[in-house]
Parts: C-alpha cells; structure tokens; sequence
C-alpha cells in the first residue's frame, strides 16, 4: 500500500496518516454507483509518556463516511490501536479525527455545517 500514500494523503482527512496506516482498498458496486472502502490501522506510536506500554491489539472496526470522490461513496474502516499499561489498564492515543456526535470525518461535518449554514441565509 506503501506506493499509494500519496494518493491517499491527497484524499484522506488532513493528517490521517500520520495517525493511521492503509492496509486495504475496496471498491464495491452499489446500484449505480460505487462504494469506495479505506481499511484503515492505527500505526505503532505509542501515547505521549507511554514508554511502559505493550501493545495489545485494535479495538473493533468503526466505519465513518467521508468526502465523496467524484460522486462515489467513501467509508474509512478505523481500527484503532490498545496498549496495556504497566497496571494492566488498556490505554489509546489521543486523535481527533471523527466529529463528536456524528460518524463522519471531522472536515466532512465542518462542510455540512457550513453549507447548511449558507442555505438558511
């Protein structure tokens, strides 16, 4: 996937991959149209103050719509990664990336907001 980044960087949410590797693309046919989906992994950089910590695998799979790309749907699959610890506590980094209350990436919610904004007026 490594050969795409750039790519990706050009369509994924600002600073996506500086949290996340691509692991995967799909593309799916619906109807008419087609569903592009991005499998996306939390890379190996550990919290801030976290040089006690062991990894411990990802969280389950979140899915979040995005910008469409030339009219085809996007869904982000996000798999976030857990640490452990030295407590045995499971411990995640701080990113956000999602807009709280919604399952939409942060900069799709601010161009809904924006262009609902702009119809009232």
């Amino acid at each position: 996937m490594e050969q795409y980044r750039l790519l990706a960087e050009c369509l994924l949410p600002a600073r996506m991959l500086d949290w996340f590797d691509l692991k995967t693309v799909r593309v799916e046919k619906k109807g008419d149209t087609q569903v592009i989906h991005l499998y996306l992994d939390e890379n190996e950089q550990k919290p801030d103050d976290g040089e006690d910590l062991r990894p411990n695998g990802f969280t389950r799979e979140s899915v979040f719509h995005d910008f469409p790309i030339r009219g085809q749907e996007v869904l982000l699959h996000v798999r976030r990664r857990r640490w452990l610890d030295a407590d045995g506590h499971n411990v995640m980094t701080e990113c956000n990336l999602i807009q709280e209350s919604t399952r939409c990436s942060t900069e799709l919610a601010v161009f809904f907001k924006r262009s609902v904004w702009r119809r009232a007026l």
